[in-house]
């Protein structure tokens, strides 16, 4: 691959339909400059090219900011050295995505953390809560799930709450339904 034209774009030309792009294969933006990303990189796409983004650290800890705009590849500022942006480049226009190990650990960092909160598989119910789910998948009562778990009724009690409670639900039927649709119950054959 060989840079035939670098050039600067005015940050007031691009605008959506590729205006001020011209014919350019690579656009590089910054995240440091913000404004000018989110209208530089919908006018890129528009026009099929690609898109290299140079990371500062503070964009770099904000995880859907650096998402957001799903550039082609990721550049950290602080690591930028002459081989590295060669290196970025030819990744690009192969339509490779280059992405620094910091970069992919904070995104799957932030995708756990969602899942975690908004996805029942990621409940972590605990063996006692799981036993009561399993007899409330039953059609048991606190009362018939104390005696089976050989707990207090208070005990049943709680444990129905935390369940509830960590499967965001306001009745025992719709934590089973959920439970049922997310597999969160053992095979029930």
């Amino acid at each position: 691959m060989t840079v035939r034209t670098v050039r600067e774009i005015a940050k007031q030309s691009a605008y959506p339909g590729g205006n001020g792009l011209g014919s350019l294969d690579i656009v590089i933006i910054s995240y440091a400059e913000w404004a000018t990303a989110m209208r530089v990189v919908p006018a890129a796409r528009a026009a099929n090219i690609r898109v290299l983004a140079f990371v500062d650290d503070v964009s770099a800890k904000d995880p859907e900011k650096l998402v957001s705009l799903r550039p082609d590849g990721f550049i950290l500022q602080r690591d930028l050295t002459k081989r590295r942006l060669e290196d970025a480049l030819i990744r690009v226009s192969r339509s490779e995505t280059p992405m620094p190990t910091e970069i992919v650990s904070q995104v799957f960092d932030s995708a756990i953390r969602i899942l975690k909160t908004s996805h029942p598989r990621f409940v972590e119910l605990t063996p006692r809560e799981q036993d009561a789910l399993e007899l409330l998948a039953d059609g048991l009562s606190n009362k018939e799930i104390a005696q089976r778990l050989s707990v207090s009724l208070h005990g049943a009690k709680r444990l129905v709450g935390n369940i509830l409670l960590k499967l965001n639900c306001p009745n025992r039927t719709q934590a089973v339904v959920l439970a049922m649709r997310h597999g969160l119950l053992r095979d029930r054959n």
